[in-house]
């Protein structure tokens, strides 16, 4: 009996050890197969031309290129001025419109997006840029005022890196707060909550976080400050971006203020 007993547990701890195996094997697949999904149902609505670009990698659903797709934005920012050490905050909303394809320079599929912007929902909304996405074999590249990024490349996983602004000329004064920036994914298929909505599968981009001292300790000393992060929900888009960019120099007594501004774009509606 003793030994019927022993070969039963034997039994029901390999049985066990097993189930467990199985159970960890299908929540690391879940997430995966929730892409693949995603991505074939992608397929099948909205196709244009640029098809094999847009969906020939899963992942690819992280920035969903197709004409009537829109994100609503709040937009918090705060600017310093070292002229008269003042110091403006504002609110508004943007809406990101993916309105229209085209051929770019280089004959490759292209997407126009209109950016509107008004003071408040009850407010008409009002042209203010329009930007470029263009798909490319690895990734996305976006032109905005003029400025060309590499906003994500393809397959998406954690730590990759790249040099998202290797197109900027960033020996250019004025474009100084782009150099030495590296790309990195991190928690990639995580939930996140911009403090407006939440979403299932995420994927964050650090871009920058540098700082050079502290004016408010260190009032003698010039200071600096750069930061940037994206945040991409699968099947929306960009739900959250964070830039900040300061320069403090203390040289000029009477200009001893900081100088730049950060701004904050959490999503609040998308459709399309």
């Amino acid at each position: 009996m003793r030994a019927e007993q022993a070969v039963f547990q034997v039994y029901n701890y390999i049985y066990a050890s097993q189930r467990i195996r199985y159970e960890l094997m299908i929540k690391r697949l879940i997430p995966l197969l929730l892409l693949a999904v995603l991505a074939i149902a992608g397929t099948s609505c909205n196709k244009s031309d640029n098809d094999s670009l847009v969906y020939n990698e899963p992942t690819r659903g992280f920035y969903p290129l197709q004409v009537g797709r829109y994100i609503v934005y709040d937009v918090d920012s705060v600017t310093w001025n070292n002229f008269d050490c003042s110091k403006k905050t504002r609110h508004l909303q943007m809406r990101y419109m993916v309105a229209d394809t085209f051929t770019d320079n280089s004959g490759r599929p292209s997407y126009r997006i209109d950016v509107e912007q008004r003071d408040n929902s009850d407010s008409a909304w009002a042209a203010s840029q329009v930007m470029y996405a263009t798909p490319t074999n690895t990734g996305i590249e976006l032109v905005m005022q003029n400025l060309r990024f590499e906003k994500m490349v393809f397959p998406v996983s954690n730590n990759k890196q790249w040099f998202g602004n290797r197109a900027i000329d960033t020996t250019d004064p004025g474009m100084a707060q782009y150099s030495n920036w590296v790309y990195r994914y991190s928690n990639y298929l995580q939930p996140y909550n911009n403090g407006r909505l939440s979403f299932g599968s995420t994927v964050t981009i650090n871009a920058v976080d540098d700082s050079v001292n502290n004016p408010e300790t260190m009032p003698n000393a010039y200071a600096e400050r750069n930061f940037y992060r994206e945040i991409y929900a699968y099947a929306v888009g960009m739900v959250y971006r964070e830039i900040t960019y300061w320069t403090y120099d203390p040289s000029v007594p009477a200009n001893a203020c900081r100088k730049g501004y950060s701004v904050v774009m959490r999503a609040i509606q998308y459709g399309g």
